[in-house]
């Protein structure tokens, strides 16, 4: 199956808008294609009132949030394709309703 299928059937599984995502990432964000991995990030502040979905090209992020990351070692893609690096960086499992969790970048970057 092709990994655009693949992020379909998920944004059909979460009620998303796949195509309206893509359009902020790609204007706002980061979006990363390849055959195997789709990505969607920013930068953000883990600390806002504001959750992450909501802020858009803000002043002094402390955090990449991952809004979606699709493929095999997905997260691990997107760490080595980040543009800079920041003290934090955070998901949510949306499939299982799961908050954001941050993980410091750092040790992050040393399990890979």
């Amino acid at each position: 199956m092709n990994i655009l299928t693949r992020v379909k059937e998920f944004y059909d599984q979460t009620g998303g808008d796949m195509f309206s995502d893509v359009s902020a990432y790609a204007s706002k964000g980061y979006v990363f294609i390849t055959p195997q991995t789709f990505l969607l990030g920013k930068a953000v502040r883990s600390d806002s009132k504001i959750h992450p979905d909501n802020q858009w090209m803000i002043s002094g992020p402390d955090a990449w949030y991952v809004r979606t990351a699709i493929g095999d070692n997905a997260i691990s893609e997107f760490i080595d394709r980040i543009p800079y690096p920041l003290p934090l960086v955070g998901w949510m499992r949306q499939l299982k309703k799961k908050p954001i969790k941050w993980y410091n970048f750092n040790r992050i970057i040393r399990r890979k």
